[in-house]
């Protein structure tokens, strides 16, 4: 219904044409001539029947003619599309050549990229695999790998749930460890937050089938755990030490009572030697389970503790002096403990400072300070600190030392850059080299003016192409002292100034290395006529020049703007440093490789063919 109505609005402005023109025309043949325009209409009324009739008639010749046409197209042009959204669902169907000559082309040029959009799944899907193969073996080999190592490792996704363990680890968390399974189940929620925040430590912690040491390392997409059996030295020394002085305390007891009922000179001796004894004893240590970290770091974590454990969210600050102090401490321990010590607060604030070789922690309360929980008074005793309440403060003495300062760490070396040597294979002949194997050299320059004759140059710039790819590792950049004031509307254009300029190499002193940078290489630029014509006059030579602007012009005639900024849109490329010598040569060889296989589709395939090709140009004969 559409269709028809669309068909009958044309017929009816084709008529409205053709009587107007036919109007117009009796209207300009009858000026002058009364006599004959009345006898037309004479003629007019006499046979308006018969003119009624050749004119309905004349319409419906008009409507059999165009219908065809029109509607024929209209319904091409719906099939054409129609037939095109199948490709959607299977690329590999190819539009039939059918309807006018323009839709048949639109026909081959949707074929062609239903082509190059099959190509590119097929490759996809071929990559794919070949990373999916890639990492399984990968997998593989990383299964095989743990398995023969004597910690037990488990690594999990961001959620906990268990991606891959080792036998050790199914050792020491015991059946409830699966694949797919969760971790939370088996360790403790709150210390696997800490151990993440701290990957360099580890923590004692009690696991399914015994205590165990933990360490947890994050990842991108997930966490690593490493686990191993804890072997209780600490807590056996700590014993022995206690029975050591429970012992000496009754031999000195002992030697005490026999000296007053029996006084015997060896009593003097033992008594000197159970004294000397409980000395070395009362020297003794037992090992402390803590590790170092950094104040700032401690006061973090202890906060993000509190806020997940007590649902309290405290104000903290770190005194001057403090920053980078290693402190001794027992972290997880340190935040369970002042987590039940806080349960049911409100409202605290702590602060840090430092006091010689040891780091204060003070929590100020708006109350008495609460009584210590034992998990705290433990945690602080096992780091070798000290505590105590003070009206409305609780305090906190620990152990700790000034951090070493470290050397910068060296980043790795820069990644070697590897080329195909088969892009190298030029042939003797140049222009008969192919547009991909072929090393350009894409420039641009600044200058102060647009004569070549009086104005100068004052920023080059260029970067190495090779084939279809920006060696962006290969780039010449410099900016040069003219000598002479620059234009304001030179200045409006690149931004450089005299005075920015003062001081810069002159451009005697910069041409060798801009000339070596040249060499061996096919130039490329972006209306390079100009730039070349400020070249010669400084004993440039001219290489073969591949110019964009060219190219523009001969792959889209009917294109209106040919500017560097247009076409890097059209292509894609990002307009980065626009009007700046090397930010220009950029984008001349972003585009350039992008017109490389449109030049092959339309037959130009060599240096020769596309040089040839562009001097036909009439824009190739503008000099400057």
């Amino acid at each position: 219904m559409r269709e028809a109505l669309r068909f009958l609005g044309a017929l009816l402005l084709g008529l409205l044409l053709v009587g107007g023109t036919v109007g117009a025309g009796l209207f300009l043949l009858l000026q002058g001539e009364e006599a004959l325009a009345q006898e037309l209409l004479r003629l007019v009324r006499e046979k308006a029947s018969l003119i009624l009739f050749l004119a309905f008639l004349f319409a419906l010749v008009l409507a059999a003619l165009l219908h065809p046409l029109f509607l024929g197209y209209l319904a091409a042009t719906r099939a054409l599309g129609q037939e095109a959204e199948v490709l959607l669902a299977n690329p590999g169907h190819r539009l039939r050549l059918r309807g006018p000559f323009e839709l048949q082309s639109l026909a081959r040029l949707i074929n062609r990229l239903a082509e190059e959009k099959e190509a590119l799944e097929k490759e996809v899907e071929a990559r794919v695999a070949e990373a999916k193969a890639l990492l399984a073996r990968e997998r593989e080999v990383l299964a095989t790998l743990i398995a023969h190592l004597p910690q037990g490792v488990v690594l999990a996704n961001p959620k906990g749930q268990v991606l891959l363990y080792n036998p050790p680890a199914r050792r020491l968390l015991g059946e409830g460890l699966g694949a797919g399974k969760s971790l939370l189940g088996l360790l403790e929620r709150g210390l696997l937050a800490h151990a993440l925040a701290l990957p360099g430590e580890r923590f004692l912690t009690q696991g399914p089938k015994g205590p165990l040491r933990l360490q947890a390392v994050p990842l991108e997409a997930g966490f690593l755990l490493l686990l191993e059996e804890a072997r209780e030295e600490g807590a056996l020394e700590e014993a022995t030490l206690h029975r050591l002085k429970d012992k000496l305390a009754g031999l000195r007891a002992l030697v005490e009572a026999a000296a007053q009922e029996a006084p015997h000179p060896l009593l003097a001796q033992a008594r000197a030697t159970a004294e000397a004894l409980s000395r070395l004893v009362e020297g003794l240590k037992a090992p402390v389970r803590a590790e170092e970290v950094r104040a700032e770091d401690l006061m973090s974590l202890l906060a993000e503790a509190l806020e997940r454990e007590a649902g309290l969210s405290p104000g903290f600050s770190l005194k001057e002096g403090a920053e980078g102090l290693l402190v001794q401490a027992d972290t997880y321990a340190l935040a369970r403990g002042l987590a039940a010590t806080l349960a049911g607060e409100e409202e605290v604030f702590w602060e840090g400072e430092r006091q010689g070789n040891l780091f204060r922690l003070t929590l100020r309360f708006p109350h008495p300070a609460p009584k210590p929980h034992p998990l705290l008074q433990e945690a602080v005793e096992a780091a070798q600190g000290s505590l105590w309440r003070e009206d409305g403060r609780l305090h906190l003495l620990l152990p700790a030392r000034e951090a070493p300062s470290l050397p910068a760490p060296q980043g790795p070396p820069p990644r070697a850059e590897v080329v195909d040597p088969a892009l190298l294979q030029v042939p003797e002949a140049l222009e008969d080299a192919p547009l991909e194997g072929l090393l350009y050299t894409a420039f641009d320059l600044e200058t102060t003016g647009l004569d070549p004759e009086k104005d100068a140059i004052v920023a080059l710039g260029a970067v190495h192409v090779l084939g279809r790819r920006v060696l962006h590792q290969e780039t010449f950049e410099a900016l040069v002292d003219p000598g002479r004031p620059i234009a304001k509307a030179a200045t409006e254009v690149h931004g450089l100034t005299w005075e920015m300029l003062k001081g810069k190499p002159r451009l005697e002193e910069v041409l060798p290395a801009f000339k070596a940078f040249l060499e061996d290489t096919v130039l490329l630029a972006h209306n390079g006529a100009f730039d070349l014509a400020f070249l010669r006059r400084v004993g440039v030579g001219e290489p073969p020049l591949v110019d964009t602007l060219l190219l523009a012009h001969l792959l889209f005639p009917d294109l209106k703007d040919h500017r560097l900024e247009a076409l890097a849109e059209r292509f894609g490329v990002p307009v980065l440093g626009r009007h700046t010598a090397l930010g220009d040569a950029l984008m001349t060889a972003e585009v350039f490789i992008r017109m490389v296989p449109l030049l092959k589709e339309k037959g130009y395939a060599t240096l020769g063919a596309v040089l040839s090709a562009c001097r036909r140009l009439p824009l190739a004969r503008l000099r400057y």
